[in-house]
């Protein structure tokens, strides 16, 4: 088969990217056939029924980003196509800041 990626990138209120993920969750959980769309363009999709997920969050300087990775193999699904075991990473775990970091002082 070959390779097809669609990337769009577009500046949201948070509001607008929730509603998007909403609308994604609710197509997984209703059944394997997602339709995703943006900017007037949509595509159809399989969904497996286990896939791997993937979660990150880059904290550099004032700018914090979070990226969601959900991928699976087409096909019968087996539990050979996703690994059961979570591997989680931590690095250096600390609470996000917004603006500048703030000093403070002892009490």
């Amino acid at each position: 088969m070959p390779k097809l990626e669609i990337k769009r990138t577009s500046e949201l209120t948070r509001k607008e990217v929730s509603d998007r993920l909403i609308a994604l969750g609710q197509a997984l959980a209703s059944g394997s056939e997602v339709e995703l769309g943006s900017g007037g363009d949509s595509i159809t999709i399989d969904v497996a029924d286990r896939v791997r997920w993937e979660f990150e969050i880059e904290v550099e300087g004032d700018q914090i980003e979070l990226e969601i990775e959900i991928s699976w193999r087409d096909g019968p699904s087996e539990s050979s196509n996703v690994d059961e075991a979570t591997e989680e990473t931590a690095v250096a775990a600390k609470p996000a800041r917004r603006g500048r970091p703030r000093k403070t002082t002892a009490k």
